[in-house]
Parts: C-alpha cells; sequence; structure tokens
C-alpha cells in the first residue's frame, strides 16, 4: 500500500468511475466499489451498469452508488460507453466488477496529467490470485505507439484507464464491435487524434485472475482488430496475420483449407 499522497494546490478534477457488471459474485463487486470509495481523491461520483442476466439488487450497493439496469450481456464496450454518457464529471476512469485499486489510483492518475499535461493516462496493473500479487508487465511509454500497440496490448487496458471526458467521447469510446481488443483500439485512436498518453506507474490497480466468466480471445475476435486497422498495417503483416487467423478457425472447426 502506498503513503498518503501530498496535497496539492491544483483543484481536483470531478472524476466519474464506470463499474460494469455482469453476473459476478456481489463480494467481488462490493470489494471493487469500496476500493473506489476509500480513494484519497474521492470520486464525484461511482455508476454500475448492470447488464447480467440476474440482477443487482440497489440494497446490495453502498448509499450514493447511481446503479443503472441495461439489457443483459451487452458488452463491457457499450457498458462503459452507456457509463461515460450517464457520467456528469470532466474526467472517467473505469473499472471491472472483479478487480480494485489501491487507494492512491486516482490521485496518481490525476498527478501525472497534470505532470505531464496530459489528458489521458494508464496506470499499472498487478495481477492478484488466491492472495498472491505478481507483476503483469510494466508499461513503458516506449510502448504506447500505434505501430506498437498494433503488434500487442502492452498494457493499455479498461481497468487503468484515467482520461478526460471529452476527448473519450471525441475520439468514438470504446469499440463495441470489438469483443476484445477494444481497450487497445482506444488507445490507438486517442494517439490518431494527436493526444499524447502518459505512464503513471504509481497509480496501481489490481486484477483478479479466476475461472468464472471472462471473454475469451477467439480468433474471430482477433481477425476483428487486425480489419479494423489494415491500413495502418504493411500489407504483408495484415495478410500473414489474416491468413493465419482463418487457418487457426479451419482447425477448430475440423475443416481443412482446399
Amino acid at each position: 500500500m502506498m503513503s498518503k499522497p501530498e496535497e496539492s494546490t491544483t483543484p481536483d478534477p470531478c472524476v466519474s468511475v464506470v463499474i460494469p457488471t455482469c453476473d459476478r459474485r456481489i463480494d467481488w463487486l462490493r470489494e471493487a466499489i469500496a476500493s473506489v470509495l476509500k480513494q484519497s481523491l474521492p470520486p464525484l461520483e461511482v455508476l454500475v451498469i448492470d447488464n447480467g442476466t440476474r440482477e443487482v439488487a440497489r440494497s446490495d450497493l453502498p448509499s450514493g452508488i447511481k446503479l443503472f439496469r441495461e439489457q443483459p450481456r451487452i458488452g463491457p464496450s457499450r457498458a462503459r460507453n452507456l457509463g461515460a454518457s450517464l457520467s456528469t464529471g470532466t474526467h472517467l476512469a473505469f473499472l471491472d466488477d472483479d478487480d480494485w485499486w489501491d487507494e492512491n489510483f486516482l490521485f496518481e492518475a490525476f498527478n501525472a496529467c497534470r505532470r505531464d499535461s496530459v489528458r489521458c493516462v494508464y496506470g499499472r496493473i498487478l495481477r492478484s490470485r488466491n492472495g498472491q500479487v505478481y507483476e503483469h508487465h510494466n508499461l513503458t511509454q516506449g510502448e504506447i505507439s500505434v505501430d506498437a500497440l498494433l503488434w500487442r496490448n502492452p498494457g493499455t487496458g479498461g481497468i487503468n484507464l484515467f482520461i478526460e471526458k471529452d476527448l473519450f467521447l471525441a475520439v468514438g469510446g470504446f469499440d463495441e464491435e470489438l469483443a476484445i481488443s477494444e481497450d487497445r483500439a482506444l488507445a490507438i485512436e486517442i494517439l490518431r487524434a494527436g493526444e499524447k498518453i502518459a505512464i503513471a506507474p504509481e497509480a496501481v490497480v489490481f486484477a483478479r485472475q479466476h475461472d468464472g466468466f471472462r471473454l475469451s480471445k477467439t480468433i474471430r475476435s482477433k481477425r476483428a482488430f487486425i480489419l479494423k486497422y489494415r491500413d495502418l498495417m504493411p500489407r504483408w503483416v495484415f495478410w500473414r496475420r489474416l491468413l493465419k487467423y482463418r487457418w487457426w478457425e479451419l482447425l477448430r472447426s475440423g475443416s481443412r483449407p482446399k
């Protein structure tokens, strides 16, 4: 746990925190919310977007939490975008319903925005399984480029994102057509808009590793990402990756290309 940050003379941002939830254990959702409410930089509001098949009861959540019920299984991108559209803050941060933040996450993220004069920051993700915490990937500034993000996601997630609301809306939010890699696509769109992105390793988020429901990285979903950005890739890279995914699809279906 980090020490309490020193007081700042810079006005605090009005941060809206969006937490999508979908049939998650209620104790995990409560832990996620509790980590937000304990922030040294208190958020303006916490919006829970419930899109599970089992409805979350308002009585299960702390008082003051804004709970919105949406259609089941609309997906994390749409749920986050809905939360952003309903928010009233100047800045946005997103947390999944099975993860939690260090108590200084928002402060450190905002401090990085102010320090580097940027409108978007990514914090540091640590993995947690059965009480053991270990490094996910130590995101570096050199990995925040369009070329690097086209190859892989070095750690630009939704759960470690801190962004001005106006910028988030200007680039279209999370791509609702992408089942996975929507977080990586958002970072690419921010860079393509000419904005800089800062890294805040002191802004820590803990990603819970478990055997419950998580989005699977299907070949079809991976193919959707490269189709979206085909014009940014060298032609040979695009076709090699597309044909690789097509071959894997055929192998999994038991077919063989003729």
